[in-house]
């Protein structure tokens, strides 16, 4: 069934998915699943068939044929994926007919580069003599070479760090930066761990930690999705609507 390979990065060791086998094992199922191009599937409905578009790093599945790929049971299987959606590793979209399972930031991370396949294409030596008596010269050239490039790219990313190596990867110094401001009332545990899982799965350096939490937020803000603290109440538009109407008789 499955042909090819995926990569996987080996910061998802320091992640929270590793810490869970049954998680981290739907985790790589989705990997494998996901398309690395757009395709169109025909889906049954009952009444007919219809076309469903499944672009790059998404893919089409159902709760039984789930649970049978896993060998897991339909609600464990259910609970897995609902983790993962949790800590932003995917995204689900349900119907009575089928769920479709996206992969995020699945392009930043899956893509083959062209120095890749360039190094697998490179002519190779004649002989077995020529191979060793070039190869000091050519591994030399090879690490002078990675060295300059290194050097060159540490002036270039002064002051990226990955998040772990930022203080805001200690929840205390996250949290610490959020009081005060709008961000507060946020589930800032969720959003530390989302930020966590996505930072160790993909190696992304950032200047500011707390920017990219933020973008989180807003993402979620825009979308009515924010996860709040237990006990704070999401104010809707009928909500702020309401509280106008209160201002206006007020002052009236």
């Amino acid at each position: 069934m499955y042909r090819g390979y995926i990569k996987l990065f080996r910061k998802t060791i320091d992640s929270v998915v590793f810490t869970n086998p049954e998680l981290l094992k739907v985790w790589i199922w989705c990997l494998f699943n996901a398309n690395h191009k757009e395709k169109w599937f025909s889906i049954n409905t009952g009444r007919g068939f219809t076309e469903i578009q499944c672009k790059q790093g998404e893919f089409i599945t159902g709760r039984s044929e789930a649970s049978r790929q896993l060998q897991l049971s339909p609600s464990k299987t259910r609970n897995l994926l609902r983790k993962l959606q949790k800590f932003q590793n995917i995204e689900l979209e349900s119907s009575n007919f089928y769920t479709k399972i996206k992969v995020l930031n699945y392009s930043d991370y899956q893509q083959v580069t062209e120095d890749v396949e360039q190094t697998t294409t490179k002519q190779r030596p004649n002989n077995s003599q020529q191979s060793t008596i070039n190869r000091p010269s050519i591994d030399h050239q090879s690490t002078t070479t990675n060295n300059d490039k290194n050097n060159k790219n540490d002036k270039n990313n002064t002051g990226l760090r990955l998040f772990k190596n930022d203080k805001l990867y200690n929840f205390d110094n996250f949290k610490k930066s959020f009081i005060n401001s709008k961000y507060e009332n946020a589930d800032l545990e969720f959003y530390h761990e989302a930020v966590m899982n996505w930072a160790d799965s993909n190696g992304t350096k950032k200047k500011d930690w707390a920017a990219t939490a933020r973008n989180f937020m807003l993402r979620d803000l825009k979308d009515n999705k924010l996860k709040l603290k237990n006990g704070v109440k999401q104010i809707t538009e009928e909500d702020r609507e309401f509280n106008r109407w209160v201002e206006d008789n007020l002052n009236n």
